[in-house]
């Protein structure tokens, strides 16, 4: 038996009924081209979780999710490999995920880089719609606690059209915070939206973006020292 810490999601599902695992994007540092300690500690947890469960043996995937918030500004122009013709500020996160897992010795045809979201809300929306888990079997999402506790109640329910759990990411030092504002920023993005809408990504895209657009407006004027998640 596992002793992962489990976030119960969809009701009777377990850890060993999942196939694939999602990693929402933590942040990045230095020049865009670093993870933020947060997304390391989820990767390292992603990757510690497929090893054990043995989901290689079921064909699983880990999907890498997140490009940056639009509150980060951070990085030279890249463009990837497999995209030659896309360019972005810094290395995405997704991208920087799949290092990190293939630097543990993850085979790379078991990652999928989902790299143009920019919240969480856009990071499951998209890694759904866009069918980078190549079928509907169960997910498990590993986070921070906190972070969680927004994905399993507001945004998993309403983006994935498939039966999901969490796996808490340990805190090590300050507990990862999340918070009301993203709570609610999460609610308004997703308002009016059924996770079989068509046009669920561009819809939740635009919304993310004006949402963060009119925090960020706000937080100029009145700072606080609290580092939300996306």
């Amino acid at each position: 038996m596992s002793n992962f810490e489990l976030v119960p999601g969809t009701p009777g599902l377990t850890l060993d009924d999942v196939a694939h695992i999602i990693v929402p994007g933590g942040g990045r540092r230095r020049d865009g081209d670093v993870l933020s300690a947060a997304s390391l500690d989820r990767v390292h947890l992603a990757g510690s979780v497929y090893s054990r469960q043995r989901l290689d043996r079921r064909a699983g995937r880990i999907v890498c999710s997140g490009y940056k918030t639009p509150a980060d500004s951070r990085g030279a122009r890249w463009s990837p490999a497999d995209a030659p013709t896309e360019f972005f500020s810094g290395i995405p996160e997704a991208d920087l995920m799949r290092q990190v897992l293939v630097s543990l010795g993850m085979r790379a045809d078991s990652i999928r880089v989902e790299r143009h979201s920019v919240d969480t809300v856009t990071n499951f929306a998209r890694a759904e719609a866009e069918g980078h888990f190549g079928d509907d079997r169960p997910v498990a999402i590993v986070s921070h606690g906190a972070h969680l506790g927004r994905i399993i109640d507001v945004v998993a329910p309403r983006t994935l059209r498939r039966a999901f759990l969490g796996v808490a990411v340990p805190e090590s030092g300050t507990r990862t915070p999340d918070g009301m504002v993203p709570r609610l920023m999460s609610r308004a993005i997703l308002r009016g939206i059924d996770p079989g809408a068509p046009d669920i990504v561009a819809r939740t895209h635009q919304r993310a973006v004006r949402v963060w657009q009119v925090v960020n407006a706000t937080l100029r004027v009145f700072p606080v020292h609290t580092r939300y998640q996306d």
